[in-house]
């Protein structure tokens, strides 16, 4: 049962959390003022800020009901905060750096210094100092993320447990495993940890920079798995996950690495098994924000973002025999919950590569 008392802490935190991280995020504009000065405001439409606040304001009172109602536990930790905003120093040394980076187009200064990795990962993502492969970069990634967003992103983020809370009604948590598919710095496991302690949790990313760091956040709990993978070849043997789940990972990845995820996320699943996918709005789902869609690409290098933003989910999972049946709009992120229609794709492939492989002789015969 939540107290008033608490409400009252609840909501005097968010509204710390988004005056602290949006005055950070207004730095940020001011420094990069002249990429913000290049952006077409007849071409795009954006949200008032009376929609943006009012936004904001729906996001935290579903985040409040859903604690209230018991999916998890209220989020209140003042002093994970305090560690978080010990940050502030290191971001705000980085914009000018990230701003210069931008002006020249650096995009590409990881191309050669991280062999064995996917070419397309191996790029300066947001034009972010060092990719996502460096401890540095680790540690202030949080940080940056909470900012973008004015202090919105872990509530956005936790929308995305609801249908798994839901999913793990009446199951035996120690016997179900949850797949998070690239699990970064380990902020949403701990959360998930939290929610649900007896869950076997597999954190799956390609920084093992970022997941040194995630290591050493979940320290303190047991039956987590970590591995150093890409989202298209997941090291896991098929049907073995009840759940999975991915955060803004999808919009960074090109679209035929796409389509080879949505069939290895199928692989692994058991049978009527969920996928949970937490990504970024995409154009038409909140036709005021089109405009943050559009210009979101060129302001921060995102190269496969605008692709992302016009994929249709359902036609992209729908092959591997995942079935869309659920989404969820939190603010700027959108929740699409996918349920394992078919045993196995990868079995249902080579049945049908067989079949072909008949008919076409009997033709010959």
């Amino acid at each position: 049962m939540v107290t008033t008392a608490e409400r009252l802490t609840y909501a005097t935190a968010q509204a710390a959390r988004v005056a602290f991280y949006g005055a950070h995020y207004l730095v940020a504009r001011v420094i990069a003022r002249d990429a913000f000065a290049e952006i077409d405001l007849e071409r795009h439409s954006f949200p008032s800020l009376a929609a943006t606040l009012r936004g904001m304001r729906l996001l935290f009172e579903k985040d409040l009901a859903n604690a209230e109602a018991g999916l998890y536990p209220l989020p209140i930790d003042f002093a994970q905060e305090l560690r978080r905003a010990r940050g502030s120093l290191q971001y705000l040394a980085d914009i000018p750096r990230v701003a210069a980076r931008r002006r020249r187009n650096g995009r590409n200064e990881l191309r050669e210094a991280a062999g064995g990795l996917p070419r397309y990962y191996r790029q300066n993502f947001h034009y972010q100092t060092d990719g996502y492969l460096s401890a540095n970069s680790a540690r202030l990634y949080d940080f940056q993320v909470e900012a973008l967003f004015s202090g919105t992103a872990d509530a956005m983020r936790r929308r995305a447990w609801v249908p798994v809370a839901r999913f793990l009604e009446g199951r035996d948590h120690k016997r179900t495993v949850l797949l998070d598919i690239g699990a970064g710095t380990g902020g949403f496991l701990s959360f998930m940890k939290t929610a649900a302690p007896d869950l076997k949790l597999i954190a799956l990313d390609l920084s093992e920079p970022y997941l040194e760091r995630a290591k050493k956040r979940l320290a303190k709990w047991h039956n987590v798995r970590f591995l150093a993978a890409a989202a298209e070849k997941i090291p896991v043997d098929a049907a073995s996950v009840d759940a999975a789940i991915s955060i803004y990972l999808f919009h960074e990845l090109p679209p035929s690495v796409r389509i080879r995820a949505a069939r290895e996320i199928a692989r692994v699943l058991k049978p009527r098994g969920i996928f949970v996918l937490a990504e970024t709005i995409q154009y038409g789902d909140l036709p005021d924000c089109d405009g943050l869609i559009a210009t979101f690409p060129g302001l921060l290098h995102e190269p496969y973002y605008e692709s992302f933003a016009r994929q249709d989910l359902a036609t992209l999972f729908a092959p591997a025999g995942l079935k869309l049946i659920e989404t969820d709009i939190a603010y700027l992120t959108k929740i699409s919950v996918f349920r394992k229609e078919r045993k196995s794709i990868g079995t249902q492939g080579r049945r049908s590569t067989r079949a072909r492989v008949g008919k076409n002789k009997a033709r010959q015969e």
